[in-house]
């Protein structure tokens, strides 16, 4: 997986679990873009994965990687506009 990029819509616990479980393996992929509406859980994400691109807002470009993780809660998937 090193060579394939990963993108999180939604940045908060789903994705430092499913990160932590690829670091523990050793298995980060060579890019990582989180995307979230809060920039403070951006920042918390960044802060345990520094290597991790931040895109405030900007589901688009998270959306855009090899692997693409819906890490949202079902009470915010309700939300997304259709």
């Amino acid at each position: 997986m090193a060579e394939k990029t990963v993108g999180f819509v939604g940045g908060g616990r789903v994705a430092r679990i499913i990160l932590g479980g690829l670091e523990k393996a050793g298995r980060m992929p060579a890019k990582i873009i989180a995307s979230d509406t809060n920039p403070d859980v951006l920042k918390r994400l960044q802060s345990g994965f520094p290597a991790i691109q931040a895109a405030l807002n900007n589901n688009r470009e998270a959306a855009a990687q090899d692997l693409v993780f819906l890490a949202l809660h079902p009470r915010l998937q309700a939300r997304l506009p259709k």
